[in-house]
């Protein structure tokens, strides 16, 4: 059951967050959900995910990180693509942008094989 509400509650921090990108570049989307309760929401799913965090499941940790990020960047892409646009290094015409992708993704292959070193030791 802990396992069950951990992955709800990661989920729908995940859909929040998602939507909080969405209205960054579309402000106009769903007017009635404000940045401050999509926050709330955020903040409120993210506690609920680690109060029901079981450490016991690390090897899934393994797999999240990397398709995390790429979900994110690929969001960000595609919604610049689709017309959004901000203020922000959050740019797909910015270099921070392309940085931040590389270093997010190079920090996740160095963590997975970091972990697989240890397991195997």
């Amino acid at each position: 059951m802990k396992q069950i509400m951990n992955s709800t509650a990661s989920i729908l921090s995940l859909a929040a967050l998602t939507l909080v990108f969405i209205r960054f570049f579309f402000p106009d989307f769903l007017p009635f959900l404000t940045m401050t309760i999509l926050f709330i929401a955020f903040g409120l799913f993210v506690l609920a995910s680690i109060l029901t965090f079981d450490p016991k499941r690390t090897k899934k940790d393994l797999l999240t990180g990397l398709p995390i990020t790429l979900y994110f960047s690929g969001l960000i892409i595609v919604l610049q693509l689709f017309g959004g646009s901000t203020d922000t290094p959050l740019s797909i015409h910015q270099p921070f942008f392309w940085i931040a992708i590389a270093l997010g993704i190079w920090i996740e292959f160095k963590r997975m094989r970091d972990k697989k070193k240890a397991v195997q030791n």
